[in-house]
């Protein structure tokens, strides 16, 4: 599950856009049912896919960081080039496992000794699941498919669900860590589309980072950014999809 989010801002996607001026006359216009609309949208929607981190899993990632420093005894500032070189070890991509970073964090830290059962605790505190989210998931998987699509680790993964079983939610799994690419590599989304059978434009998209949206929608697929549960409603209603 990626720590970062730090996102830069950009437009939310799926909505329907401006319509271009007309010069038809009134007589030329043929009058629509809105709820006919939507529904017919809705209708096209065939597959629902979702991140996972700050969307129906909450956590602080400075907590996690903190508990880190306080057993290791350094500071902030300190454990800030420690992180760096553990992103680019490739934990979320599966180039690293567990043990490979347990090691490289002993190793940057002189008579640390962290054991592996140490190293799954603090990497996994905070870690919860949203109730209110992980009921509209359940509520939303009657009437279609939904996907879990995840830039995650092995460490991350494995305690989310045996802590919360995160997969009750999902048909399928895509795991950044098992597939060998992340979010917003194109080739994760395309991951979605080999496994369903579907077009682009059947899927929509859900996830807080404006780098994945984008992406996702580069693809062709619908999205939506993540930015609460009252939001996502509305914006799922504009595709037809009631909650």
């Amino acid at each position: 599950m990626s720590s970062s989010n730090d996102p830069a801002a950009a437009a939310v996607q799926g909505l329907p856009p401006d319509a271009p001026a007309s010069s038809a006359s009134s007589s030329d216009i043929i009058a629509t049912d809105p709820v006919k609309d939507l529904a017919s949208k809705g209708k096209q929607v065939k597959l629902l896919v979702f991140d996972m981190g700050h969307v129906f899993v909450d956590f602080e990632w400075e907590t996690v960081c903190q508990g880190f420093c306080d057993r290791a005894g350094i500071t902030r500032e300190q454990f800030g080039p420690i992180l760096k070189h553990i992103a680019s070890l490739g934990y979320e991509s599966g180039r690293a496992g567990t043990a490979d970073v347990l090691r490289e964090i002993n190793a940057k830290v002189a008579d640390l000794n962290l054991t592996e059962d140490e190293f799954h605790t603090l990497w996994n505190a905070s870690f919860r699941e949203n109730e209110d989210m992980a009921a509209l998931l359940q509520s939303l998987k009657k009437d279609r498919p939904i996907y879990l699509l995840s830039n995650t680790n092995e460490s991350h993964y494995s305690y989310l669900e045996s802590t919360h079983n995160v997969s009750r939610h999902f048909e399928e799994l895509i795991l950044s860590y098992l597939v060998g690419y992340a979010k917003p590599e194109e080739a994760i989304y395309l991951e979605v589309l080999k496994r369903s059978g579907l077009k682009a434009e059947d899927c929509l998209f859900v996830d807080d980072l404006a780098a994945n949206i984008e992406a996702a929608s580069k693809l062709g697929m619908n999205t939506i950014r993540f930015v609460g549960i009252a939001d996502l409603k509305e914006r799922l209603a504009s595709f037809g999809i009631s909650c």
